[in-house]
């Protein structure tokens, strides 16, 4: 197991300590870091294993996708990186992102019994405001399979009340407790999380693809809705959402009649629809 000073520049820190009892040999615990999907890929890259852990009490540069920050305000929500060596053609790395989506959202519902919606491909929703967001990221997938890992990394809004976002996400974001009044344990969302994850990736890999996928249509916040799309190329397109393929990608079809397949870029509901 790495030691905590092996990793520079990190301390273990008292917001975990009341859990240190339980700790688990397969998680490095740290009060801040800059990103847990940075210090796991050094540890995916040093050996270690399928399922390794890093969980953070804060992040200072926590990413999301297209280089969007995600704030991590210290003990208020679930920021870690899940290391997986899953036993997939890298060509079916990609599903590995609606995988942890639908973990996520069954784990939220289970244990805080709220409605939670997916919106392709990496972010969860309540009541309409985003409440966590996922980022996945792999290794070089060239050279011998055995190297290949993939990255998990979640930041769940858990704790945090309307005084810890910032001006310009109040009206945008919520938390696990602004939606249900209650507080919940950082760890045990860990843990419950990670253990389903493991779950669900071993199900892809040795059942397939479909009842992931179908799983994942039931909670998708806009299939048939009319969306926009900010294509990697800076273009606006408007149109209805097809839903999500057996691929795992998304298609719209604009007002011509045109369908376009989203392999990236950024998409949400038009504004129309929103608060609806």
């Amino acid at each position: 197991m790495l030691r905590v000073d092996e990793v520079p520049s990190f301390k273990l820190g008292t917001f975990f300590l009341p859990f240190l009892k339980n700790i688990m040999k397969d998680t490095l615990f740290l009060e801040t870091v800059d990103s847990t999907n940075r210090v796991a890929r050094e540890l995916g890259t040093a050996g270690k294993p399928h399922g390794y852990a890093v969980l953070a009490g804060s992040q200072l540069k926590g990413r999301g996708r297209l280089g969007k920050t995600w704030q991590s305000p210290p003990g208020k929500g679930l920021y870690s990186t899940i290391l997986l060596r899953p036993k997939l053609d890298v060509k079916e790395y990609p599903k590995i992102t609606l995988t942890a989506g639908l973990a996520l959202s069954q784990v939220l519902e289970e244990i805080c019994q709220l409605d939670v919606a997916l919106k392709w491909p990496n972010d969860i929703y309540i009541s309409g405001r985003k409440c966590g967001g996922i980022l996945v990221e792999t290794s070089s997938l060239q050279g011998e399979a055995d190297g290949h890992f993939a990255l998990v990394g979640i930041g769940v809004n858990v704790n945090a009340d309307k005084d810890s976002f910032s001006s310009d996400l109040r009206k945008s974001a919520t938390s696990l407790f602004l939606e249900s009044g209650k507080e919940y344990e950082i760890l045990t969302l860990f843990e419950a999380f990670r253990s389903r994850l493991l779950q669900l990736v071993f199900q892809l890999a040795h059942e397939g693809f479909a009842d992931i996928l179908n799983k994942w249509r039931e909670r998708d916040m806009l299939q048939g809705k009319w969306m926009q799309w900010l294509t990697p190329t800076g273009e606006v397109i408007f149109g209805e959402s097809l839903g999500v393929d057996n691929r795992g990608i998304m298609s719209v079809r604009d007002c011509s009649g045109k369908i376009y397949e989203v392999l990236s870029g950024d998409v949400s509901l038009a504004p129309q629809f929103r608060g609806r």
